[in-house]
């Protein structure tokens, strides 16, 4: 590997005429490119100030409302309760999200020729890959100062507080973030190797603290934490320095904010020299594995195999599993497919864990909307019952694997329709048993809520609505092609409801009893009799779903 120290003298001039050759050969493709950059980006801006300006408007007038009292709103309230918990939660999350994109695609990436035919030669790799951490960094800072900013206008106006101050905090707490999260993806590409090896317990082991993160925020908003445990989010490391200007902006309580800012600029600082001299140390491996992992990954999205994508993503750093504890065979022909499933299930148990979270926040959400109004009952409805979907989805992979590769059930005697409803069994007992379980643990802390009997009752639906996800299939050529009208081409709206029409039809027909039931207190044999009804409905679907893809 050559280096700046070593190899300057002689290879200094190759490495000007490589780029120099690279820039003549490239000129009409990065003009392209940059045509169509611009396009996004003005068609993003376009579409973000018709749908965002009246609500940000709306909510600046909203701020500069006097209340008519000294008392803070409830949602101000709610706000400054949970900020000081979620605001940390939240960009160690975003750093966690780094992590796992450096792995396949981090901020230092090449094209193909690039990677295969510059990388390889005798020329420097600084004058090569600098530009392109710079560029990501440039940008990722400037993604994150307008999210950031927008979140700050948006929390200020919530506390009726100064707007300009929250959303120059805001805009600083992301910008920040975006350029720690180019720092810790610089290094993660340097030490492909390493994540390749330990990559598995590493991730799982962030994943596992940012999910415990965001299980304090949740509690923090619905019932509080003492304050001493916001302190400890705020200073318990860069995630927390870095959104302290943000809460002190909106009202909250840190009073350090100036230290932190300074002790988060001087990490910033080592940080920024120490990717400088690391991005000239990437193996040239790493960089062609995600030039190519990268391609593989833009082709599948436009062909809209979006599992597809999924899949090259997953595979660029991974390992032979062998599940924790291992089922005895079955005996009995019945048992062939939910014993497959469940050992599936046990060699991927973050599946399983993804489960348990997700029915947690449906249960605790559920449990808390007692004391809510109507429209935020409607809000926590949908939620819960989305988290349910998404935990029956985490349940029912055995089938979906088994969609896309038809070869895996041919020696099974069933046909497809039956398959599916035989894939149905082990989704159901899981999420029934923990919805069961979360439900007990929620009535001995809370108090019994009618809501969960409804959450209980929706399972058939859930899995139902999953399996029917599952064995979708492909999307038809007419969908993607949609109708003119004089709003537009309706295909976008064709493929989004095509993709999400199983949990939209389990949604659209539960959400409205759980809201019945949280306001009213009851659901009665109607509601009962009305889910059981809608479970069996998507169960029928998931098995014509299924026919059909046979």
């Amino acid at each position: 590997m050559l280096t700046d120290a070593s190899a300057r003298p002689a290879f200094h001039k190759s490495t000007l005429t490589a780029l120099d050759h690279l820039q003549q050969a490239r000129r009409a493709q990065q003009r392209e490119q940059r045509r169509g950059n611009a396009v996004v980006v003005y068609g993003v801006l376009v579409v973000a100030a018709l749908l965002g300006t009246p609500y940000l408007l709306a909510a600046a007038d909203a701020s500069q409302t006097p209340s008519g009292g000294s008392a803070q709103s409830p949602l101000a309230e709610l706000l400054l309760q949970g900020l000081p918990v979620t605001l940390p939660a939240a960009v160690a999350t975003m750093l966690c999200l780094t992590l796992r994109n450096a792995a396949w695609r981090g901020p230092v990436l090449v094209d193909r020729p690039t990677a295969f035919w510059a990388v390889p030669q005798p020329v420097l790799r600084r004058p090569l890959l600098m530009p392109r951490l710079v560029t990501s960094a440039v940008f990722s800072a400037l993604a994150g100062a307008v999210t950031g900013a927008v979140a700050g206008f948006l929390m200020a106006a919530g506390v009726n507080g100064s707007w300009p101050t929250g959303t120059a905090a805001g805009a600083w707490a992301g910008a920040v973030t975006g350029l720690g999260c180019v720092i810790c993806g610089v290094f993660v590409e340097r030490h492909d190797l390493l994540v390749a090896r330990k990559g598995r317990r590493l991730f799982a082991l962030v994943w596992a603290a940012s999910a415990g993160l965001l299980g304090l925020s949740v509690l923090s908003f619905l019932h509080g934490l003492p304050e001493w445990a916001g302190h400890v989010l705020l200073w318990s490391g860069p995630w927390g320095w870095a959104v302290q200007p943000l809460l002190a902006a909106v009202g909250g309580s840190a009073p350090g904010w100036a230290f932190a800012s300074a002790l988060l600029v001087c990490l910033l600082v080592f940080g920024v020299r120490g990717s400088g001299r690391a991005v000239e140390l990437i193996p040239a491996a790493a960089l062609r594995r995600r030039a190519l992992v990268v391609s593989q990954v833009t082709a599948s999205l436009f062909s809209m195999e979006l599992r597809q994508a999924k899949f090259t993503i997953q595979g660029a750093h991974r390992l032979r599993s062998r599940p924790a504890l291992r089922l005895p065979a079955p005996r009995r022909q019945w048992l062939v497919v939910p014993w497959r499933d469940a050992t599936g299930l046990l060699r991927a148990p973050g599946r399983l864990v993804w489960a348990v979270a997700l029915v947690a926040i449906a249960v605790a959400l559920t449990a808390s909307m007692d004391t809510l109004v109507l429209r935020l009952q409607i809000f926590c409805s949908g939620l819960a019952l989305a988290a349910m979907y998404l935990a029956a989805a985490q349940l029912a992979e055995p089938a979906r694997v088994d969609s896309d590769d038809m070869r895996r059930s041919v020696n099974l005697p069933y046909f497809s329709g039956s398959l599916a409803l035989r894939h149905a069994a082990v989704p159901a007992a899981l999420l029934a048993a923990g919805t069961g379980v979360g439900i007990a643990v929620a009535t001995l802390a809370e108090g019994w809520h009618p809501g969960l009997l409804v959450l209980l009752l929706s399972v058939p639906a859930m899995v139902g609505a999953a399996l029917v996800s599952a064995y979708r299939g492909s999307m038809p050529p007419h969908v993607a092609l949609g109708v003119e009208t004089p709003f537009g081409n309706t295909a976008p709206l064709q493929m989004t409801a095509w993709y999400l029409r199983g949990p939209l039809g389990a949604l659209l027909a539960t959400v409205p009893v759980l809201v019945f039931t949280a306001d009213r207190g009851a659901s009665g044999a109607g509601g009962t009799a009305w889910l059981l009804a809608v479970g069996a409905v998507q169960l029928l679907w998931a098995w014509y779903a299924a026919k059909q893809q046979a």
